[in-house]
Parts: C-alpha cells; sequence; structure tokens
C-alpha cells in the first residue's frame, strides 16, 4: 500500500511538473509571438511608409500629438523616428497651425531645444530651398527670435526667390521683428516681389507696435506698395498721430498713392485735407473722382451736396455710383431728388433713385 502511495505521489508531481513546464512553455510563444507580432506590425508601417507619403506624414503627426498630449506615451521629441527630415517640418509646421496656445508652448520648447536646434541650424547652412523655407516659417509660427539673424540672411541669400520673401516677411512681421522689417523694406537692393495685397495681410498679422513701423517706413521705404500699405493701415487703424505725413501724398506722382491718400485722409475727416480733396473734383482720373466722390460724405453729405450732384452727373458709371452712396447721407431726400432732377441728367436721375431704392430694400430687411 506503502509503495502504491509512493507511486502516485510520484505521478502526480511528474504531471504537475509537466502542466508547469506546458504553462511555461505557452507563456513564452504568446510572448514570442507578441514580439514578432509587433515587429512585423513596425515592419508592415514602415513598408506603408515607404509607399505612401501620405501614411508616412499621418503616422508622424499622430507622434506628434502623443508627444504633445499630457497623457501622450512619448516624453521628448528626440522618440519620434524620422522627425529630423524634409517631411518632419512639413509635419511640424501643419501641426504647429493646428495647436491652441498650450499645445504650441510644448511644440516650442521641443523645437528649441539642442537636439532639434542642432538640425534646424544645419537646414541654414545645408538644406534645400524647401526644407530652409520650413525651417523659416516654424521660426515665425513658434516665436523662435533666436532665428531672426538667420531669417534675414535668408531672405538675402535668395532675395530673387518670392516664396522665400514672403515667408520671410511673414515670418519676421510674427515675431515683431521691426529692425529686421525696416532695415529689409528700406533696402532699395532687396526688390520687393510681393503683390500690395500680400504685403497688406503680412502688415495685418505683424505683432510688434504697428503704428511705430508704419512711422518708420511710410517715407522710407523702397518700394511703392510698402508705402501704400502704410497709408491705407493708418486710415484703417486710425493712427492720427501720422496723418500729417499723409497729407503731402496728394500731390504724389503715382496714381494709386493719391487714391489711398485720399481715401485715408477722407476716412479720417482730417480737415486740413479737405481743400485739396476738394480740388480733385475736376481730376482728369475719373479714379480719384470715384475716391474724392466717397470721402465727401465723411466731411458731410449735406455740406458738400452741391459737389456731390455734380459728380452724380459724371460721365463714369463708378463716379456717379459713389456719389450717390455718398448723397445718401443727406438729411432731405425728397429735396435731394428736386435737386437731382432740375439738372436734367436722366443718368444722374436714375442712378440716385436706384440708390434710394437700395438703400429701402436693405431697411425692410433688417440689413445695417
Amino acid at each position: 500500500m506503502f509503495i502504491v502511495q509512493t507511486v502516485v505521489n510520484w505521478l502526480i508531481l511528474i504531471m504537475a511538473s509537466v502542466l508547469v513546464l506546458i504553462t511555461l512553455l505557452l507563456f513564452v510563444l504568446h510572448v514570442t509571438n507578441s514580439i514578432k507580432s509587433k515587429r512585423i506590425q513596425a515592419m508592415r508601417e514602415q513598408l506603408i511608409c515607404l509607399i505612401s507619403g501620405e501614411a508616412a506624414s499621418s503616422r508622424l503627426k499622430n507622434r506628434l500629438y502623443e508627444m504633445i498630449r499630457p497623457d501622450g506615451s512619448i516624453d521628448n521629441i528626440s522618440e519620434i523616428q524620422g522627425i529630423r527630415s524634409l517631411r518632419g517640418l512639413l509635419v511640424i509646421s501643419e501641426t504647429a497651425d493646428e495647436l491652441d496656445e498650450e499645445g504650441l508652448s510644448i511644440l516650442r520648447r521641443e523645437i528649441d531645444g539642442a537636439w532639434y536646434a542642432k538640425y534646424l541650424h544645419n537646414q541654414f547652412d545645408n538644406g534645400s530651398i524647401d526644407s530652409v523655407i520650413l525651417v523659416v516659417k516654424l521660426a515665425g509660427t513658434l516665436g523662435l527670435q533666436r532665428y531672426t539673424t538667420d531669417i534675414v540672411q535668408q531672405i538675402y541669400c535668395h532675395k530673387s526667390n518670392p516664396q522665400m520673401q514672403h515667408i520671410g516677411m511673414l515670418s519676421l512681421c510674427l515675431l515683431g521683428a521691426e529692425q529686421a522689417l525696416v532695415s529689409i523694406c528700406r533696402d532699395a537692393t532687396l526688390a520687393s516681389l510681393l503683390s500690395f495685397r500680400t504685403l497688406e495681410e503680412l502688415f495685418n498679422v505683424y505683432r510688434g507696435d504697428r503704428e511705430t513701423l508704419c512711422k518708420r517706413l511710410i517715407n522710407s521705404a523702397a518700394d511703392q506698395y510698402i508705402r501704400r500699405t502704410c497709408v491705407k493701415a493708418i486710415g484703417e487703424n486710425r493712427y492720427l498721430s501720422l496723418v500729417d505725413q499723409v497729407l503731402p501724398l496728394l500731390e504724389s506722382p503715382q496714381l494709386n498713392m493719391r487714391i489711398d491718400a485720399v481715401r485715408t485722409l477722407g476716412l479720417l475727416a482730417y480737415a486740413p485735407a479737405y481743400p485739396a480733396i476738394l480740388a480733385l473734383v475736376h481730376s482728369e482720373r475719373w479714379e480719384l473722382r470715384t475716391v474724392v466722390a466717397t470721402a465727401l460724405a465723411a466731411y458731410g453729405a449735406d455740406e458738400n451736396a452741391d459737389v456731390l450732384i455734380d459728380l452724380l452727373c459724371d460721365s463714369q458709371w463708378w463716379v456717379r455710383y459713389r456719389a450717390a452712396e455718398s448723397l445718401l447721407g443727406c438729411a432731405d431726400h425728397a429735396g435731394l431728388l428736386q435737386r437731382v432732377a432740375a439738372r436734367k441728367d436722366r443718368y444722374a436721375l436714375e442712378m440716385m433713385q436706384f440708390a434710394l431704392d437700395k438703400q429701402a430694400l436693405r431697411s425692410r430687411k433688417g440689413v445695417a
């Protein structure tokens, strides 16, 4: 009996050992399969990224957000494989445009850190034009002041490249780099390749003192478009301290500059400019007569009714249209119509009636 019990105990022990061994083997097999699965998944992702640039960009962006999120699995940017590349720069730039201030702060810290800053400096020295443009844009978006000098150098190095000039000026505006902007805008050797509309958009995002910038550039900028942008900004932002600098521009030999000056001075209803603006009613250029018709309303429609009625009888449609709009500011519309009818100008009367009907329609619809 004792022998049987001993044999049974040994059999139980052997079976338990076999079960433990099998369990260990199954665990090892599970771990091995898991590791292999992760490797296969990583290889699959790398293969997809090689085939599809969009997939690679998406992967980088997801990793970036993992770093930016407080509960993300990535602690710093050096853990993101492939982020120091042209595609990485593009993804960072796109991501920066999507982030709120808190996310931007985290991204700024990582990009401005030693590991990534070394790569950025290398791009300024050895990178392609595409990568340099992305670095310049990134510096402006993230407010990295230390790259201001590098941005200026790149604008001069690629002075014939309009995209570099645009992105460079944009970044300097975002950085509020007044001295650098003034220096570039005053340099006659650096021909401006940007349109008036583009320059206007750049000035609108300037993060420094825009009034001071206008003061420094309105008479000293080498490019006419930049000076015109200053004139327009003075009117739209009501920089009354600079209005005296606009007044002489009514005598500018450049038509567009005179037009901008009339608009700004009229918008501000600057009294010393009134006689000069009134004199332009007889200008040979219909473009000037058009802006004068609008400007006179700011000095009082009733006070300038006779002159505006003269403009309402102009041969040019746009002059008549703007004059009619200004005459809507008169107090007595019925009396105004009688005065217009007395001129016996069918086109003037039709335009005035059109303006009154349009105003009545807008009033019925509740449009301001």
